[in-house]
């Protein structure tokens, strides 16, 4: 994360306040206590929290509501995450909204809670929450410690950082060699597979069919004793069959005999049953001859009301059948209207196309127009960046530096030199000095410095060579040598002197800016897009207008815009669906009308039908009871019915003489005894055929097991079993072993991610060293936390050292951390009022090393004490006022 600007609006006592960062360095913010600084992080991470909506009214939000004023407070901060620059506000409690615009790589604008959301994916994607916790700190928080554990980019960041990642190409391919041999034993989660597993199961299949072929052996062993049994059984079922056959003749005799007891009560019975039959018989003759004179007589009722239901169903229908044209003329008007309407409706969503393509393409070409204006802008600045010379801002820190020593050299050299007065005494004359021709008259001498020697002439007549002293020679040769590289520089760069080149610098830098300020407005106005696409998009937009434009009729006007245009397509469309509705409705009450009459007319030819199958019957049945009557009277059924019960009195009597002859001779008795005899007769005949047909399959059975030699495939089973239990035995210890290299390799990768621990102390002790000397050093423990502080060979537990020595290690281990993040994936070190325990000469040394890091991040300084920084080199400073 970079943070490029913060803006506050009425935050607690913050009226209106915008900073602006740079994307790396230090910035030192200084300000008085109570002036606001450390509201303005309080303010952005309150921005930052999905907790904190803008509707929320929780205790962190009413904290930032101004004082003695009675609005809302809002922020709103400008900065970059993973792949997205952003500006996202926020403001609470009165007039509450939230904004956000992506500004890169794709322009997006988004508000309220959708804003929210989109913040809070592009958080959750790109920025390592507790990188961005800890790289905060706060005076009056926590001292020195802070947790890194969780921080996926700083975990990457060592592990490139300590060489972990699988240390080479050739460790890579180790480990994944032995992650296959691993896994052609077993699976990620430990259980048999492949070769193992076919193995195993090889082997127990082995050792089944081993253990079935020692239970064929058992079975032959068993039939051998059952033949023996069987045999056995079969000679005592054969002794007792004789004396139940001499019981089953007895029985049977006594069975005989009151059989024909029973005989006789059976014929007695059924005559009984025959004049009951003919009783009941009578009875339902003369009932029936009644029912059918009843029947009669209710036939021609049900024919009477049959033609009574059928006038008043014709009648019905003919009063429903004039309704039918009116409802299929309605439907007709219905179905005219709905198609019309159809047709308006189309012209209507065709002009919305229309206006929309009109629109799109007069905003494409103001667009390209002012592209064109751009491109224009760009290539005259470019070639005012041509023609001015190439130098840029290190080119003229190297003059300056050059300007520098020329300037402090010749200074020592003056300061150093000795000096000659050179006098005429008579006439103006002319000397020569170090090969300069000097003119000399007696009212004004020449003062001369001697700097690396001096060579005074008098042409013709004398020369004075005076050598200066050896340190004043060493300056002389130092300053020219300073001289040419100055010259050097001068000429290198193509300008004449410093100014010069300060004022080319300034050029160059004005005229970069406007170029990148142009391109810029290029980007905005390409929204991510390539210009070809723009052009591309701009003939599409043109061509689909003419197309357009050249189908629709011209027999009605064109609305003046889209809103007008989706007005008139709306309406249209709503009258569409009431014509559509009006045409369902007719149709509706069409097919609801022909169903009733479909159902009236159905109801007339079954009321037809059911007069004439009832007057049929009619005729039918008045002709069967003629027939009837002819046959026999009314009066013989009646006397048939008397003669019947006469009858039936006598044969009942019968049936009770022969039902007391059965009860004395004991029916059931005698035939349950036989019942009995012959059950165990039937039972030992099936058990002898069954011990016969057992013994003779178990013979079978001997006689084949004999020839099978069960034996000898018991021994071969054997024998199968221990040679794949001997493959077995290889293959698990070859699972074995790859085993036991994956779990030794995964220990030592284990023990080499804790080599993370290397880097990160590596960075602190670096770090440290700057600020304090050789002799420091830290130790860190695998948690990333500092253990102990070395200084001069002594070594303290980090517990129990003093408040600025937390404080200093806490700020050290933050600055080396980001130092080891690369600087996309990182965020800002922020430190809040801190080193307030640290000694004045201490805070000298420490505050050195906030630059390291800041080259390549965001370092932000917040202080109330303005020297407290003062050593910091190339920091910028921003100055708050209340």
């Amino acid at each position: 994360m970079k943070l490029h600007r913060l803006h506050l609006r009425d935050v607690k006592g913050v009226v209106d306040r915008s900073i602006d960062f740079p994307d790396t360095g230090v910035v030192v913010i200084e300000g008085p206590n109570e002036v606001g600084k450390t509201t303005l992080l309080e303010a952005f991470d309150l921005l930052l929290d999905p907790r904190a909506k803008a509707t929320s009214q929780s205790r962190a939000v009413k904290a930032l509501k101004p004082l003695g004023r009675d609005v809302g407070p809002r922020v709103e901060a400008e900065f970059s995450v993973g792949r997205h620059r952003l500006r996202f506000a926020k403001q609470w409690l009165r007039g509450a909204s939230t904004e956000l615009e992506i500004l890169s790589p794709v322009r997006e604008h988004h508000s309220g809670e959708e804003a929210q959301h989109r913040l809070d994916a592009i958080l959750a994607e790109s920025l390592d929450r507790p990188l961005w916790d800890a790289l905060r700190f706060t005076q009056g928080g926590e001292l020195g410690q802070m947790a890194l554990t969780d921080s996926a980019v700083l975990t990457e960041a060592l592990d490139g950082a300590s060489g972990v990642d699988l240390h080479s190409a050739d460790g890579a391919s180790l480990l994944e060699q032995v992650e296959r041999e691993f896994r052609r034993y077993y699976t990620a989660t430990g259980r048999l597979t492949g070769e193992l597993k076919d193995a195993v199961a090889a082997a127990s299949t082995a050792r089944d069919e081993a253990v079935h072929a020692h239970r064929a052996v058992t079975e032959t062993q068993e039939l051998v004793e059952r033949h023996e049994r069987l045999r056995n059984e079969l000679t005592e079922l054969t002794d007792r069959e004789t004396s139940l056959t001499t019981q089953l003749a007895t029985a049977r005799e006594h069975d005989a005999e009151v059989t024909e007891l029973v005989r006789a009560h059976d014929e007695s019975t059924a005559a009984l049953a025959r004049a009951r039959q003919d009783s009941v018989r009578a009875g339902e003759d003369l009932a029936r001859r009644e029912r059918a004179q009843q029947d009669l007589t209710d036939a021609q009722e049900r024919l009477r009301a049959a033609a009574e239901s059928i006038t008043e169903k014709q009648e019905a229908l003919a009063a429903l059948q004039q309704d039918t044209a009116p409802l299929v003329e309605a439907r007709d008007t219905a179905r005219g209207v709905r198609d019309q309407a159809v047709e308006v409706a189309g012209r209507a969503s065709a002009d919305v196309e229309l206006v929309e393509v009109t629109a799109r393409v007069a905003t494409l070409e103001r667009t390209a127009q002012r592209l064109r204006q751009l491109r224009a802008e760009e290539t005259d600045e470019r070639a005012v960046l041509e023609d001015l010379p190439d130098l840029d801002a290190d080119a003229v820190r190297s003059l300056e530096a050059a300007d520098r020593t020329v300037v402090e050299l010749r200074s020592r050299l003056e300061a150093s030199s000795a000096r000659v007065s050179v006098e005429v005494l008579g006439e103006r004359r002319s000397v020569v000095v170090n090969g300069e021709t000097v003119d000399v008259s007696g009212e004004s001498g020449a003062d001369l410095a001697v700097r690396g020697g001096l060579t005074l002439e008098l042409p013709g007549d004398l020369r004075v060579t005076v050598r200066p002293e050896e340190s004043s020679a060493q300056l002389a040769t130092d300053l020219a040598t300073a001289q040419g590289l100055q010259s050097e520089l001068l000429e290198q760069a193509g300008v004449r002197d410093l100014a010069a080149a300060r004022e080319v610098a300034v050029n160059r830098a004005s005229v970069a800016a406007r170029i990148r300020h142009v391109a810029e407005q290029i980007d905005d106005l390409l929204g991510g897009q390539r210009p070809e696409h723009l052009s591309s998009e701009l003939e599409q937009a043109q061509s689909t207008l003419a197309e357009l434009s050249g189908s629709r009729p011209q027999d009605y006007p064109l609305p003046e815009d889209v809103a007008t245009a989706r007005a008139v397509s709306r309406a249209a469309s709503a009258a569409r669906q009431e014509a559509a509705a009006a045409l369902e409705q007719a149709e509706v009450a069409l097919r609801e009308h022909e169903r009733r009459c479909d159902q009236v007319e159905l109801q007339v030819e079954r009321a037809v039908a059911v007069q004439s199958e009832v007057s049929e019957r009619l005729e039918r049945d008045r002709s069967r009871l003629a027939e009837s009557q002819e046959h026999s009277s009314d009066d013989a059924l009646r006397e048939a019915v008397q003669v019947a019960g006469s009858a039936y009195a006598r044969v009942e009597a019968q049936v009770g003489v022969t039902r007391r002859a059965l009860e004395e001779a004991d029916v059931d008795g005698v035939r349950s005894r036989l019942a009995r005899i012959e059950q165990t007769s039937r039972e030992h005949q099936v058990a002898l055929g069954r011990v016969r047909q057992q013994l003779a399959q178990v013979q079978g059975q001997v006689e084949l097991v004999s020839g099978e030699g069960r034996q000898e495939v018991y021994a071969v089973a054997v024998d199968e079993f221990l040679r794949l239990k001997g493959v077995l035995d290889v293959v698990h210890g070859k699972a074995r072993a790859a085993r036991q290299l994956h779990e030794t390799l995964g220990r030592h990768r284990d023990a080499a991610h804790r080599a993370y621990v290397r880097p990160y102390r590596d960075e602190i002790r670096r770090l440290g060293q700057a600020a304090y000397g050789a002799s420091f050093d830290v130790e860190v423990a695998d948690d990333l936390t500092i253990s102990s502080r070395a200084l001069e060979g002594t070594s303290v537990p980090f517990d129990q050292l003093s408040g600025g020595a937390k404080e200093q290690l806490g700020i050290l281990s933050r600055l080396a951390v980001a130092g080891l993040v690369e600087s996309g994936a990182g965020v800002p070190v922020i430190i809040d009022d801190a080193l307030g325990y640290t000694d004045p000469e201490r805070l000298q040394r420490v505050s050195t090393v906030f630059s390291g890091p800041g080259e390549r991040t965001q370092v932000v300084l917040l202080t109330c004490t303005p020297d407290r920084y003062r050593e910091l080199v190339d920091a910028t400073t921003i100055q708050l006022t209340a």
